[in-house]
């Protein structure tokens, strides 16, 4: 029987076009580490790399931490991880991402879904004006910061705070969107108009 999470999430019908709409990569990544599905925003910075291993992806500084996150998920000794990393574009360059991801279960065998946020060439967080009403000024304002990939210590400084400060708002803004990590938030967000 369906949990009134699973139930409410299925009322928002399709979850992975919305995903494949945000503007920053998202991966689906099998058990044995072989890439199942990226977001047209993950092919634009990686290419088409369904069926390759997620490592071919990783710049060899961040293969430990990235493999080492992903192997928590696969053994179950974490839902989800937040972490700085180095991935490599289609052209071999590198680029600097946060990476949040979290375990998945599924028929399919997916292990995670990972969003990396290539950090160059960020739109403006969107103004106060126009940020949701359902959401406290700084829940919504570290929402838009998210939203265009911005890190924990990139939002303290564009906000004039400190990155406790952010990590509050972030735990804030989870806890309000009944969501678990900080790709769900934008999802959610994403699927409820409020970005």
């Amino acid at each position: 029987m369906p949990t009134d999470r699973t139930s409410a999430l299925r009322d928002f019908g399709d979850v992975l076009g919305a995903l494949d709409r945000l503007p920053f990569p998202i991966f689906a990544v099998a058990s044995n580490g072989v890439i199942r599905w990226l977001n047209v925003a993950g092919e634009a910075v990686v290419g088409e790399k369904r069926g390759e291993h997620f490592t071919r992806l990783v710049a060899p500084q961040s293969r430990g931490t990235v493999n080492a996150a992903f192997g928590s998920k696969v053994v179950g000794t974490r839902d989800s991880t937040d972490y700085e990393a180095v991935l490599l574009k289609e052209d071999g360059s590198p680029v600097d991402v946060e990476i949040c991801s979290v375990a998945v279960d599924g028929a399919a065998g997916i292990a995670g879904v990972f969003g990396a946020v290539d950090l160059k060439d960020r739109a403006e967080p969107i103004s106060r004006e126009t940020m949701p009403s359902e959401l406290t000024p700084r829940q919504a304002e570290v929402l838009a910061y998210l939203a265009r990939g911005y890190k924990t210590d990139e939002m303290a400084e564009a906000m004039g705070v400190t990155p406790e400060t952010v990590r509050n708002h972030v735990r804030g803004l989870l806890k309000r969107l009944h969501v678990h990590s900080r790709l769900e938030a934008v999802a959610a967000a994403q699927l409820r108009g409020i970005i």
